[in-house]
């Protein structure tokens, strides 16, 4: 997901320390990761501008030496055919389907499908004991849909609702700027990689963090912690993964900008939300022993679906629940879904 401008910045920035020209100032520097997988995030971009920011079409690429790894690690030895199906999913190369409304979809493993009246919050959730809520998940392709699904598994869990609301402030100087982005609108909004304006949490609930606040103690973006207490200013939360597991921690309010969007504003409010559901782009890297990829719209990007499958580790482990859609849905007993895939990429 790293663009290539990253790659440049890295570049100049060795070459200034070494004080040389040479590539990355002569220094030799290891870079891992699988093109199968999301590839930069481009706003608005077209697959195109995609591949173009991608580290492969960099001026640096030309002095790299690939070393391919061709075994999944994740994956239970045992799952052969798992981890075959995963790496033909990645690479494109499932058989599509020829003709009919779903042309060009995929077909799910039919041990992966739930039926229509099965719901996948009890699938993943319904037997899960506290220690096992860290590793288990829902992915979603969008941040609507994981929402939904956090606030559905918050009202299953017993206790009170606790109810934190963020401060949205506009900065600007500019009375006109001011009157064009109204309080009432501004907490309308959930950007990308934000906090809800109405944050709602209970004792015993699961918890994201969404920005770096102690790298050292293990406290980054993507740590989930259990909710232990709940303050009018922080939250009491056991640490759930990482090198701080079971670290008792503090959460305050911090104040927090969206830095990939255009609206000029900024909220006051916990870096944090429910962790029972995440996007897949979120999920990349991560490994779950139980996951759930609710599909109400196809994956949209490349490698999204790959992702979303390789979280975890057999075929028994991995349940989908697909919505009707244009793009997806089911055929003579069978299921389909769209899987984005640019192969010109795997190959330059």
């Amino acid at each position: 997901m790293i663009p290539k401008h990253a790659l440049n910045a890295i570049d100049k920035l060795l070459q200034d320390v070494c004080n040389n020209k040479f590539p990355f100032g002569g220094k030799v520097i290891l870079m891992g990761g699988d093109f199968r997988q999301i590839l930069p995030v481009v706003k608005r971009g077209q697959p195109a501008d995609i591949v173009e920011a991608c580290i492969k079409c960099s001026q640096h690429w030309q002095y790299v030496q690939r070393f391919s790894l061709t075994e999944i690690m994740r994956v239970q030895a045992e799952e052969e055919e798992f981890s075959q199906w995963l790496l033909k999913l990645g690479s494109g190369t499932l058989p599509l389907k020829a003709d009919g409304s779903f042309r060009g979809c995929i077909e799910i493993p039919e041990q992966c499908l739930l039926g229509e009246n099965e719901s996948l919050v009890d699938k993943i959730f319904g037997v899960a004991e506290e220690d096992d809520y860290a590793k288990r998940a829902i992915l979603t392709p969008n941040n609507v849909d994981s929402l939904a699904i956090n606030e559905e598994v918050l009202d299953r869990l017993p206790g009170d609702v606790k109810v934190y609301l963020s401060a949205d402030t506009i900065e600007t100087d500019d009375l006109n700027e001011i009157n064009n982005f109204p309080v009432e609108f501004l907490n309308s909004l959930t950007p990308s990689g934000m906090p809800v304006h109405c944050l709602k949490l209970k004792i015993g609930a699961v918890i994201m963090l969404l920005r770096n606040l102690d790298l050292k103690a293990g406290l980054c973006n993507g740590t989930r912690l259990i909710v232990r207490a709940l303050q009018n200013n922080y939250i009491d939360g056991q640490v759930l993964t990482g090198v701080s597991v079971g670290k008792r921690v503090f959460v305050p309010r911090v104040q927090l900008t969206q830095s990939d969007s255009n609206l000029p504003f900024t909220l006051k409010q916990f870096p944090v939300r429910l962790a029972y559901s995440m996007t897949i782009n979120k999920s990349q890297g991560q490994t779950f022993d139980k996951v759930g990829i609710y599909l109400k719209n196809p994956c949209f990007s490349h490698g999204q679906l790959y992702v979303a499958c390789s979280r975890t580790r057999s075929f028994n482990t991995l349940f989908f629940k697909i919505d009707e859609h244009s793009l997806q849905g089911m055929s003579f007993n069978k299921c389909y879904t769209n899987n984005v895939v640019f192969t010109n990429v795997l190959n330059l």
